[in-house]
Order: C-alpha cells, then structure tokens, then sequence
C-alpha cells in the first residue's frame, strides 16, 4: 500500500512538473478595468503528443480562461476551441492576447491543400463489404489555375457544423461545445509537408509523369500538374486517411502514375503496415484498398503492381487482380452532395 502511495506521488509530482514545462508567467491590465490580471503560458506534452497551454486569470472576477492547442503529433490540423465565456465581447482583450500566444498567422480562407482535408472530411464513407476498399473518399476538388501556393502554417475562424466535424480529441469534449453556437480556430500545421523550413517545395515524384500529368509530393501530400492547371490530390490526415504516430516520419513512401489513375503508398510509421489509394486524378474520388498490405510485402515501393495487375494476400492466399477491374469499382462509388 505505501509502495501506491509513494508510486502516485511520484506521479502527480512529475505531472507537475511536466505540466510547467517552459512556463511564463506576466501580469498587465490586458483589459483596462484598472485591475491586474495574470497570463500564463506552458507546454504539456509526451513522446506522440503535447501542445501549449494559454491562461488568463482574470483580475477582477478571478475567472481563469484558457486555450490549448494540446493533441497528437499526428495531425496536420487541430481545432482550438474557445468557450462561451472567454468569446464574450467584455473578454475580447484577452481572447486577442491568447491568440497572438498560441496561433500562427490568420487567413480568411483556406488554401487549396487544406481545403482538400475540409471537403474531405464531409465528403467520406466507409465500406463494410466491398470487394476491393473499405473506405472511399470524394472531396470533389477542382483544378486550380493560379500560381501554386506552397501550404503555411495559418488558422481560420470556425464555427458551427464545421467546427464540431473538424473537432477530434483524445479527452473529453467540454460540456460546453454546442454545434451551433461554440467558436473556434481551425489550424493548420503546413510546416510537417516539409523536411526543411527552408526548403519548402514540391518533389517530383519518382518521375511519374505522361502526356496530360506530372505529379510531385510533399512528405504528407500528393499534388498533380495538367499544363498550367494544379490540384491537391491526397493529403495524410489522421482523422480521415490516416497518418504516421509523428508527422516528422514521411507518410507518401511511394506513387505510381497508370494513365488517368494514381496509386498512393501511406507509411505509417512506426507500425509495419501500409495504405494503398487508388485516385481518379480527373474527378479527385479515391479508395483505400482494403488489403492487410505490411512491411514485408513492400519494402519500399510498390512492386505489388506489375503488367497491369496487383498482388495481395487475402486470407494467407495470393491473389493478383486486374487494374482495370479495380479503377471500374472505384468509378461506382462516388458520394453524392446532401442537400
């Protein structure tokens, strides 16, 4: 029993700890009231997640606000919510201080890269019983005729339903989130597509190119070129494609170009197993296919296609199936807009 007690201690001390990691502390008049309040800023975090904490003790009432950007560090995006009290205007100073500790930069609009992942996120299925994928996915994106814009970490207001479908996390939703009223920030994490900081471009993937296509990647994103014309085509998003434990481990492993079709390797590291997506560059619809594809099976690039066919394991049997037989399914499960 004293072994517990020391052993929980020991736990809450660390916790402690942990949870005033690179703490600051400041006091001012954030809101003009002639009574001083107290910001507090800190990071939380572990090895496959963390985030920093904001804090506003409020000198007259002694309400404590707070917001967070705490998740996994497998998400490009994460939705910081704001409460009902925090967003009233009397807390507008503060709420304006918080940010500016917490947030990038702010667009009005999403990018083209992002705005793949929101279409995406009202626009996906999952298949119980289908012959080839288990999930099909049609964001419905159009190509893009301005000059390409290389993905930056920002964030965008949010609010309603679009905030509550974008909205994932490991705790408990606060009591407060209401679909329709609560507000938000949506944020998007641009800078894990690249390796470096300093070196934000596209590759060109494996040479994988035709007449009408070219096609290049970041580390978590797949872009196709038609002539002048661009489009995002995949992006690894934990919450609908899935993605790497941390997003400093590459997810695109490999891509292949088969005429109008673009097959998509995911790594997901650290585990030993695969995705493969099947794209119609042209109308933006993709399937996963739905095979249990692991780390032996590939060994680094996609050598299961050959002469036009896939080989899989199914049910500890090789089974090999035609391309064209797989891209005629996936033209059958387009999703169609809810009025």
């Amino acid at each position: 029993m004293m072994q517990r007690i020391i052993f929980l201690l020991f736990f809450i001390s660390s916790f402690q700890v942990l949870g005033q990691r690179n703490m600051e502390i400041s006091v001012n008049d954030y809101n003009n009231d002639k009574v001083v309040d107290t910001l507090k800023t800190f990071y939380v975090g572990g090895s496959g997640f963390g985030g920093m904490y904001v804090q506003m003790i409020n000198g007259k009432t002694n309400e404590t606000y707070e917001l967070t950007n705490d998740g996994c560090f497998c998400e490009i995006k994460n939705t910081v919510l704001v409460s009902p009290t925090l967003n009233k205007a009397e807390n507008k100073p503060f709420l304006e201080i918080m940010k500016a500790k917490l947030l990038p930069e702010k667009r009005n609009v999403p990018d083209a890269s992002l705005d793949w992942i929101i279409k995406s996120s009202y626009s996906n299925r999952k298949l119980d019983d289908h012959k080839f994928f288990d999930l099909v996915i049609d964001p419905k994106n159009k190509w893009q005729d301005h000059k390409i814009e290389y993905p930056k970490n920002y964030y965008i207001e949010t609010q309603g339903d679009t905030l509550t479908r974008l909205y994932t996390t490991p705790y408990e939703a606060p009591e407060w989130l209401h679909k329709k009223e609560t507000k938000g920030f949506l944020v998007y994490y641009a800078h894990n597509h690249y390796r470096s900081r300093n070196n934000d471009t596209l590759q060109f993937s494996n040479n994988n190119q035709n007449k009408l296509y070219k096609v290049y990647n970041t580390s978590h994103g797949v872009l196709v070129k038609k002539g002048k014309l661009h489009k995002w085509v995949f992006i690894s998003d934990v919450s609908i494609t899935d993605a790497p434990e941390k997003l400093r481990w590459e997810s695109i492993q490999d891509v292949k170009l088969f005429g109008n079709y673009l097959f998509v390797q995911q790594n997901l590291s650290p585990m030993l197993r695969y995705n493969l997506y099947v794209i119609n560059i042209e109308t933006g619809i993709l399937g996963r296919l739905k095979f249990d594809l692991i780390d032996r099976q590939y060994d680094g690039n996609i050598h299961l296609i050959q002469n036009n066919s896939i080989t899989v394991t199914v049910e500890q049997k090789r089974v090999t199936y035609k391309l064209e037989d797989i891209f005629k399914e996936l033209e059958m499960l387009y999703i169609a807009d809810k009025k």
